[in-house]
């Protein structure tokens, strides 16, 4: 399982991102992974595509990645917690972490304080 970010989700929907290219060889590549995202993820992706009123072909974007959106659970409070306190991520990009450790995945990002951070935790980075 590949946990994406949420710059990933807004390069792989926008041609004109920096990012765009890498992000679809990952997707391409990697073909055979599953991919997910937190709800917050998903949500930090749409803010912008709802300002623009465009949100409804950006959910279908990303609807085509076929997706694993994960929920944050009660029991994740405490090792989410540990996350946020040991890399003094954002609680997002810190739930990025939290998620791939959880579920023994990778992170995809285009943060490299996120994918310094998930690196130093001995997890396997995507970065863009």
């Amino acid at each position: 399982m590949i946990v994406l970010d949420s710059g990933v989700l807004i390069a792989y929907a926008n041609p004109d991102d920096a990012h765009h290219r890498g992000v679809l060889d990952l997707l391409s590549r990697a073909s055979d992974e599953s991919f997910s995202v937190t709800a917050l993820t998903l949500a930090e992706a749409l803010i912008h595509p709802v300002r623009a009123d465009i949100v409804g072909e950006m959910v279908k974007a990303i609807a085509a990645l076929g997706l694993y959106v994960e929920d944050l659970r009660e029991q994740d409070a405490v090792a989410l917690a540990r996350v946020r306190a040991a890399t003094g991520l954002k609680m997002p990009d810190a739930l990025v972490v939290h998620t791939a450790e959880r579920f023994g995945g990778s992170v995809a990002t285009t943060d490299a304080r996120l994918a310094a951070a998930a690196e130093s935790r001995g997890l396997v980075v995507h970065k863009f």
